[in-house]
């Protein structure tokens, strides 16, 4: 199987990201984790180098992602990341989850396409902040 050249969108994407302090990860089009930045490792409970790429399926089972008020499991495609994409619109919302170092947070999540044309859509960037622990 030939291995595809990623988007130019995602890989300005990545290098904007590597930039930021603000927690961030990149998904591709097919709902795959391709990056998140040293911010987000500290969220994650792991650093990129460590986990590295993540198809979709694994990174659900990895972060196992649940909503805030019934802690229903989340699918991919109802996380802010897969409603942008499947939906190709920003997204904002919370939800709780496991991170890789076992402690569980809550994070609140704006999840955004990234469009090559305007009518394509490459991935999605979600920048996101842990939630304070409640009183």
């Amino acid at each position: 199987m030939e291995r595809r050249q990623p988007d130019l969108v995602l890989i300005v994407a990545r290098s904007f990201a590597t930039k930021l302090a603000t927690p961030t990860l990149i998904i591709d089009a097919n709902g795959d984790l391709v990056y998140f930045n040293d911010a987000a490792a500290e969220v994650l409970g792991s650093s990129y180098l460590d986990v590295g790429a993540l198809d979709a399926s694994r990174w659900q089972e990895l972060f196992q992602p649940r909503r805030l008020s019934d802690e229903e499991p989340l699918t991919a495609e109802q996380t802010p990341g897969g409603v942008a994409l499947l939906e190709r619109r920003p997204v904002h919302d919370s939800f709780a989850f496991r991170g890789l170092d076992g402690r569980e947070r809550e994070i609140t999540v704006t999840a955004f396409p990234l469009f090559s044309h305007p009518d394509e859509v490459v991935g999605v960037m979600s920048i996101f902040w842990e939630l304070p622990p409640a009183p």
